[in-house]
């Protein structure tokens, strides 16, 4: 299916085929803020079709803050970009697609300017960090359930230091997580079980299953326990 390229005739100078084709969401628009391009991409970001001319500051139907305000377009980075004549960094925010869906991302806006230094207009790129949202949430699950187990559960890396400690494993062990983190996981290894150690991390990095196994390990009072 042929592409089509949304532009107008105040469009400026920009390389439109490379931009067309990029996956990343970009637009440009008149000092106004009306759009004056968009990509096939910026239109998938947004769930409609911008008008050119007419929609002004943002391709977004409706935009909230990271903390669930509306936000409106005229406040947008984009908007703040073209009225302060300065690019705008590290502002994410959230858009709602006509159908509801809504979708965390990080805008860029850069202010356009000709040869002798004059605001012409801007460019947006939007990168949807919707995945990484995603990821967030599922790593905060897994460190809920961890850290709310019964179960003492300890990670390392693979030189053997330990990087997150639950607290059971402080109520198995006796140290703190303080005490714990940053340190060689062979402090809970008793001398006659140290060649344990190797063996095991030398089967992790071959991408090998350990398989569950009994040991003894011994407390911060020094007791053993099986």
């Amino acid at each position: 299916m042929a592409q089509v390229t949304k532009t107008s005739s105040s469009t400026f100078d920009l390389p439109h085929q490379i931009l067309d084709n990029l996956p990343v969401a970009i637009y440009t628009t008149d000092t106004e803020g009306k759009i004056t391009y968009f990509n096939r991409a910026a239109a998938d970001f947004a769930g409609r079709e911008p008008e050119l001319g007419k929609d002004q500051w943002c391709v977004t139907h409706k935009l909230f803050t990271t903390d669930g305000e509306m936000l409106p377009h005229d406040q947008c980075p984009m908007a703040v970009a073209l009225k302060e004549n300065r690019p705008v960094r590290n502002q994410s925010a959230i858009s709602q697609r006509p159908d509801g869906t809504r979708v965390p991302f990080l805008p860029y806006p850069t202010p356009l300017h000709d040869e002798q230094g004059r605001l012409v207009g801007a460019v947006n790129m939007l990168f949807d960090l919707t995945d990484r949202h995603h990821a967030d949430e599922a790593r905060h699950h897994l460190s809920a359930i961890v850290e709310s187990s019964f179960d003492a559960i300890v990670s390392k890396d693979l030189n053997g230091v330990i990087r997150s400690w639950n607290s059971a494993a402080q109520r198995l062990f006796g140290y703190t997580a303080d005490e714990a983190i940053g340190r060689s996981v062979t402090m809970l290894i008793p001398d006659d079980h140290l060649d344990e150690e190797p063996r095991i991390l030398e089967r992790i990095r071959k991408g090998e299953q350990v398989e569950t196994y009994e040991t003894i390990r011994r407390r911060k009072d020094g007791s053993l326990v099986p």
